[in-house]
C-alpha cells in the first residue's frame, strides 16, 4: 500500500464520519459539540473541526453555531422519524415510565433540548427540573394517571 493510498484512506474515513456527524444533527441525536464528541466517541475539538470542514452548525460551548447557519447547512428534520420519537416520547410519559426531560432524555438518548422540542411539538407537559411542566398542563394533554 503506497503513501497515497494511505492518504486517500483516511480522507474518506474523515469524509465519512463528517457525513455520520450530519446525519446524527439532522437525526436530532445532538445540538452541541460537546454532545456529538460524547455520543460519536470523539473529542470536542475533532468533532468541532469536523463540523466546520462539513459546515454543521452545532453549537459550540456559549450556544452560537461554530458555522453560520445557512439555507444550505441548516438542520433537515425527517417529519416521519420526528413524529415517531413524539409519540414514543408521548407513550413514555402516559405510561409513566418517565415523566420529566432529564428521564425521557436518558430513556430515548436524545439531548434534553431535542426533548423539550419534541414535548412542545406533541403538547405532552413534561416536567422540567424544576418541576414545571414543558408546556401548560390541559385536559386535552393530562395523563391518566393524573385524572384521578
Amino acid at each position: 500500500m503506497s503513501l497515497n493510498d494511505l492518504t486517500t484512506s483516511s480522507n474518506e474515513r474523515r469524509e465519512q464520519r463528517i457525513m455520520l456527524l450530519r446525519k446524527g444533527f439532522n437525526e436530532e441525536k445532538y445540538n452541541t459539540i460537546s454532545e456529538a464528541a460524547e455520543v460519536c466517541g470523539y473529542s470536542y475539538n475533532t468533532v468541532k473541526k469536523w463540523a466546520i470542514d462539513g459546515d454543521i452548525p452545532l453549537l459550540d460551548i456559549n450556544g452560537k453555531p461554530i458555522v453560520q447557519v445557512t439555507q444550505n447547512n441548516k438542520r433537515v428534520i425527517n417529519p416521519t422519524i420526528r413524529m415517531r420519537n413524539i409519540k414514543l416520547l408521548s407513550n413514555l410519559f402516559n405510561s409513566k415510565k418517565a415523566i420529566t426531560v432529564t428521564a425521557c432524555s436518558k430513556y430515548l438518548k436524545y439531548p434534553e433540548a431535542t426533548v423539550v422540542a419534541w414535548a412542545i411539538d406533541g403538547n405532552i407537559p413534561l416536567l422540567t427540573r424544576i418541576g414545571k411542566p414543558v408546556v401548560p398542563l390541559s385536559n386535552e394533554n393530562k395523563p391518566n394517571w393524573l385524572k384521578r
